[in-house]
């Protein structure tokens, strides 16, 4: 997949090289068949058309793609288009550059193998159609080896782009798992670091003051005179400073990681995505029910990286007393068919294994969105 400003840079050249075949059929001398160059504006203007629904719709930049409308269509009918115009009059043999701008989107949409099997049929037809105008056998082979190298060249710079754009999502993947997973034992260390020191605290000065309480208990009731009045302020201190251990010990059992800063920790910064989290706590969420979320919407914010090709990531957190109910969506390319990866599968058994839902609901054009239920 591309990045957006990579799909701008490749639909910005492609518009100016169809504009370029345009100046030309209109400032140029008409070499074709007499009656033939109103067909060819029409031909002409079918391939534009197909190539602005293509960048438009198809790549869902500006409106999503219609439910309707295959992924390839626009493109079938472009090369078609093309290859009419080429055919009413390959005089003008300066029509043959659609042929390049039509590999462009076929580079990006189609397979490798689709996308040179295109490029042969094109080539074969600028062979044809140069052989129909009449050419020499030179010029011929000319022609076409200069239009199929610049296919092939075209081509290879679009295929080269989109694995460079795949490498760097599959890193910005992991990125965001490895900061998740940096996030999660941060959180579970300090969580076990609060819980060490508040048993320590009970078990060894808690039990400390409770003895001395009680030796001072015994003494208060054998001193007399000024040495008991000592003995019951240091009673009252000893005591005193139990009730303190044991508030303190208290807080450090119940502060445990907010749900939120758990989130922001695991989602916040994603590489090359906008991320907007809003996390509603009514009611403190315990250990293991926020886990099974934090998990969750750090498997949803991987797979929006690696497959969705999205501007936007939302993340919706309610928690109340039923449960925590998680809402994730993505403006991404969706899909007509959802097969769940490992990863959505385990975000599925995790999930369902505390008792809760998950609901996956996705179209081409209309990006991938997420409800997950966790009862209390």
């Amino acid at each position: 997949m591309f990045s957006g400003a990579q799909e701008r840079a490749a639909a910005v050249t492609g518009y100016v090289a169809l504009a370029a075949v345009g100046v030309l059929a209109a400032v140029g001398a008409w070499d074709g068949p007499p009656g033939t160059r109103g067909w060819w504006w029409v031909a002409y203007g079918v391939f534009a058309l197909s190539f602005v629904v293509d960048d438009v719709a198809g790549s869902g930049w500006l409106v999503p793609r219609p439910r309707w409308l295959p992924p390839a269509a626009p493109l079938a009918v472009g090369v078609v288009a093309a290859l009419v115009a080429w055919w009413i009059a390959p005089q003008a043999n300066w029509t043959a550059i659609l042929f390049v701008v039509a590999v462009v989107p076929a580079a990006l949409t189609l397979s490798p193998a689709v996308t040179a099997v295109l490029i042969a049929v094109q080539s074969a037809a600028v062979v044809a159609g140069a052989a129909r105008a009449g050419l020499g056998t030179g010029q011929v082979v000319a022609l076409g080896t200069l239009y199929g190298a610049l296919q092939v060249f075209a081509a290879v710079l679009v295929v080269a782009g989109r694995r460079q754009a795949e490498q760097r999502t599959a890193l910005a993947a992991a990125h965001a798992q490895l900061r998740a997973a940096s996030a999660l034992l941060a959180a579970s260390s300090r969580d076990a670091e609060r819980l060490r020191i508040s048993r320590e605290l009970h078990d060894v000065v808690g039990h400390g003051l409770t003895a001395l309480a009680l030796e001072l208990e015994v003494a208060s009731h054998r001193a007399d005179g000024p040495v008991a009045e000592h003995v019951d302020r240091a009673r009252g201190i000893a005591k005193d400073l139990l009730g303190d251990v044991r508030t303190v010990v208290g807080d450090l059992r119940g502060e445990v990681q907010g749900l939120e800063s758990a989130l922001r920790e695991v989602v916040g910064r994603a590489p090359g995505l906008p991320v907007v989290l809003t996390v509603r706590e009514e009611v403190p969420v315990g250990p293991e029910r926020a886990l099974v979320v934090v998990r969750a919407a750090q498997e949803l914010l991987t797979n929006t990286l690696r497959h969705a090709g999205a501007h936007r990531f939302t993340l919706d957190v309610v928690a109340t007393a039923a449960g925590v109910r998680l809402e994730a969506a993505d403006d991404g390319r969706g899909s007509g068919h959802l097969r769940p990866g490992n990863g959505l599968a385990g975000l599925v058994e995790r999930v369902e294994g505390a008792g809760g839902t998950v609901r996956f609901r996705t179209a081409p054009g209309r990006g991938f969105r997420t409800e997950l239920e966790v009862p209390a």
